[in-house]
């Protein structure tokens, strides 16, 4: 038996789109209130707040993945616009979060004993490389979605056309 292609409820859009917002507002909620105060004078904070961030990363992202997906499957241009805007923002963020946290690693590195310096090294090294990953994915998903927006846009924009020249009535 094969079942219609019609298109999805409007309730059943709805809940994905809600689950793909939940999906990235709940950890970076959780991410900032569990840094609270929030410190940013404070080296080892920022440190932190830089370690702590890049291993929330993986669930927002994910959440972008699904509302990009909804988006695309259904065709709304003007969101997938919108979230293509919010991940090349989120992506140019993170590679200024990288550069911040690196120069705070080489601070709180050297203010360790000796024997802790390699480890402060490598976790920091970890953290980099999670934040430079997710800079790309957001990139790539920014760029990819805000072309794919664009080509919708020209295609609606010719169709438009021809369906308004089609309507002239040429009178003798």
């Amino acid at each position: 038996m094969r079942l219609d292609h019609s298109p999805p409820s409007a309730w059943s859009v709805a809940g994905l789109y809600l689950f793909g917002i939940l999906l990235f507002f709940w950890p970076l909620t959780d991410l900032v209130t569990n840094a609270l105060p929030i410190q940013l004078g404070n080296l080892h904070w920022r440190y932190g707040f830089g370690g702590l961030l890049a291993a929330y990363l993986n669930t927002p992202i994910l959440g972008l993945v699904l509302l990009m997906a909804v988006a695309h499957w259904l065709g709304h241009t003007r969101t997938l616009s919108f979230l293509s805007v919010l991940e090349l923002m989120m992506a140019v963020g993170l590679l200024a979060v990288i550069v911040v946290f690196a120069l705070d690693m080489v601070q709180v590195r050297a203010s360790r004993p000796e024997a802790a310096r390699p480890a402060v090294l490598a976790g920091g090294s970890i953290a980099i490389a999670k934040h430079l990953t997710a800079a790309v994915v957001l990139t790539l998903l920014g760029v990819g979605g805000w072309r794919t927006a664009g080509r919708w846009a020209d295609v609606a924009r010719r169709q438009s056309e021809k369906d308004g020249a089609s309507r002239i009535v040429m009178k003798r």
